[in-house]
This record gives structure tokens, sequence and C-alpha cells, in this order.
């Protein structure tokens, strides 16, 4: 029988991974800080500028507008998102002949572009020869025909619904892994005892992913506020700005070369994400600790 030998690699062997994460990802990262607080044109810094940047944020004409769309995106998604991506794990986690390919149809959209996926919705939305108002109107729901990309009123719900059905099914994933760990033990007990199918899912499914739970509105949660490719796709911020989010206002400082401007911009976009994904941690923490 031959001995499991461990081989010891040298800690070099780590520095070429670890200078790139420090030139592209760490040193891009912390000199945003400083960034924010001058002038500059991209190549040289043209003074400090103290809180100038952010007031010119704060002046802007549509700034309770972006940040009202940037967090009714991020949480019409995020409770979406996660509630269709449970029942749709409860369906994948059933016993069938073609559950495979069912998790395989519904988990595909996931790995489609971002930029593909928005160029087709556009198509899809289209007032006059879209897919949607036609199947309306072939339904004989013609007064439900709507500009859904060009009325502002309706055009961040149009858009969030594109962003539910392209990323429904990894939240489904995360929960599927979660329902595959629990027991059946646990549920032919609560049968024994009588409770129903209700009762089994109140009081051991849900408690049981709730780690599960935790990753899925964090995850869906950062990527809400970050969204930026699918909202430019569709609308490039429109109608007249009422489509607008923080990243499409970092996209055109830095555009019009803003620089200063874009930069605060993002470390702004970086403190909200941080409080908010700071405050549902504790606050599912501690709900989880009640229970």
């Amino acid at each position: 029988m031959s001995k499991l030998t461990r081989q010891n690699y040298p800690y070099y062997l780590l520095l070429p991974g670890l200078l790139v994460f420090l030139c592209f990802f760490a040193y891009p990262s912390v000199s945003g800080f400083y960034y924010a607080f001058v002038n500059w044109d991209g190549l040289q810094i043209r003074g400090f500028t103290g809180w100038e940047n952010f007031r010119n944020l704060i002046d802007r004409d549509d700034f309770g507008l972006v940040f009202y769309n940037t967090f009714l995106f991020t949480f019409v998604t995020t409770f979406c998102k996660i509630v269709l991506g449970l029942l749709l794990a409860v369906l994948a986690n059933m016993t069938l002949k073609s559950a495979r390919l069912l998790r395989s149809v519904l988990f595909m959209p996931v790995m489609l572009s971002y930029v593909a996926v928005g160029l087709v919705f556009s198509a899809i939305y289209d007032p006059d020869n879209g897919l949607l108002n036609q199947l309306l109107a072939w339904a004989g729901l013609g007064g439900w025909t709507q500009s859904w990309l060009t009325n502002e009123h309706l055009v961040m719900y149009s858009i969030s619904a594109v962003e539910i059905w392209k990323t429904a099914g990894f939240c489904m994933m995360l929960f599927l892994a979660g329902l595959q760990t629990i027991p059946n033990e646990w549920y032919e007990a609560a049968k024994i005892d009588g409770a129903g199918a209700m009762g089994r899912f109140r009081y051991i499914t849900l408690p049981a992913l709730r780690p599960v739970l935790q990753i899925n509105v964090i995850l869906t949660l950062i990527s809400g506020l970050k969204v930026f490719d699918l909202v430019y796709t569709m609308t490039g911020g429109g109608p007249a700005g009422a489509s607008e989010i923080i990243s499409t206002v970092i996209y055109d400082s830095f555009a019009k070369g803003y620089y200063g401007e874009g930069t605060a911009a993002n470390l702004l976009l970086f403190v909200i994400i941080l409080i908010v994904i700071a405050l549902t941690h504790k606050l599912i923490t501690k709900r989880g600790e009640g229970v």
C-alpha cells in the first residue's frame, strides 16, 4: 500500500496571479477613493476639488430619479427572482423523468449575453411590430398593448421583467442545491406527525434554506444595484432619462470626460452597496436567530 505524500509548492508561484489582482483590481479600487476628490482628465490631475464632484452629482436635475430607478429595479428584481427562483427550484427538485432537461431549460437564459438579450427584447417590446403587442392583440387584449420602452411609467418595469426572466434560473440553481441537502427523514418524520405539504415547506424547507436565501438575496441585490448593460442596450437611459440609473450616469460622465465626477459616482455606488448588503445581512441574521 503506497503512502500518500503531500507536496509543498513554493509561495512564489502565487506571485503572477497576485500581481494581476493588485494591478487590475486592488489598485484601481483603492485609487478611486483619491480620484473622486480631484479634477483629472484621465491623464493628469488638475487640482484637488474636495466634495465638488459629489456636489455636481447631487445638483443634477435627475439626481432623485436616478436613485429611485436604481432602487426600484433592484428591489423589484430581487423580490421576484427570489420568489420565482424558489418556486422553480421546488419544481425542478421533483422526481421527474425529464428533471435534468427541465433544469437545463430553466437555467439556459442565465448563459445568454446581456447585450443579445437586450437587443432581442427591444424587438419584442416594439410597439408597432413587436411580438408582445401582436400576441396581446391576437388574444383579444388589444387594450393592453403599450409602448413598453418609451412609456416613462412602464420602462423600468419592462426592463425588470427581462432581468427576472434571464437570471431567475441562477437563483433556482442555488435553491436547488440547498434543497438536495435536506434529509428525506425530516419530511418523513413530519408526515408521521401529520404535517401537510405547506407545513413541511414552512417549518422544514424554509429554515433549512436560510443560508442559501441569504446568499441569493445578497447576490441579487448587488447585481441589481450594479446593472448597466441591459438598461443601456434596451433604452440607453431613455426616454428622456426615465430609465437613468447610477451605472449609466457613471458611463455618461466618463464618456463626456468628467472623470472625477464619474469616479465619485462609482464610489457612491460602492458605499450604497456596502450599506445595503450590511443591512440585509443583519436583518436576515437577526430574523434567523429569532426562529
